[in-house]
């Protein structure tokens, strides 16, 4: 239902939204991939590749003038209404905004691959309820950590206070 609406989206609006088409591929092969074999590691171990994609593509797409997290940003100002669209459209082009895009997607980038390695891995070693369990408490706290990070590094960093002299 989601790929439909942004299909309607991008007609009506004549424009792609790439972190919702980002998004639309990941879930599209993680569905593909759950059809694939009934082994019930496999299809926890599918859920960890979407994040090791994840991580792949916001690393590669710092190669490019706006990386994946500048159209997350975009996105989520969108969503904010109006006021919060305008403030993002005002702010979004300055240097500082740009760098943080180039920090934000390889923070991500990163953690998100180890993260997968991590799922994975406890998937293949421990029995199967520890492992589902185990590979849902790393998502949730590597996401945890991540989201945290990234909304402490939006907030504006206060002027200094300045101390009179005699």
């Amino acid at each position: 239902m989601a790929g439909l609406r942004m299909v309607w989206v991008a007609l009506r609006q004549r424009t792609l939204d790439p972190f919702a088409l980002f998004l639309l591929a990941l879930f599209g092969a993680g569905l593909v991939l759950s059809f694939t074999t009934g082994d019930p590691r496999f299809i926890l171990a599918k859920d960890s590749s979407g994040s090791l994609t994840a991580g792949v593509v916001l690393v590669g797409s710092c190669l490019i003038d706006r990386p994946l997290a500048y159209y997350a940003a975009q996105r989520f100002a969108r969503a904010g209404g109006a006021a919060q669209q305008e403030e993002f459209r005002s702010i979004a082009s300055t240097a500082a905004m740009r760098a943080r895009w180039f920090r934000v997607s390889p923070v991500w980038g990163i953690a998100l691959p180890i993260d997968a390695s991590l799922r994975i891995a406890a998937i293949y070693v421990l029995p199967i309820n520890m492992a589902a369990n185990v590979s849902q408490i790393l998502m949730v706290t590597v996401f945890g950590l991540l989201i945290t990070r990234t909304l402490r590094s939006t907030r504006k960093p206060q002027p200094a206070a300045r101390t009179v002299t005699a």
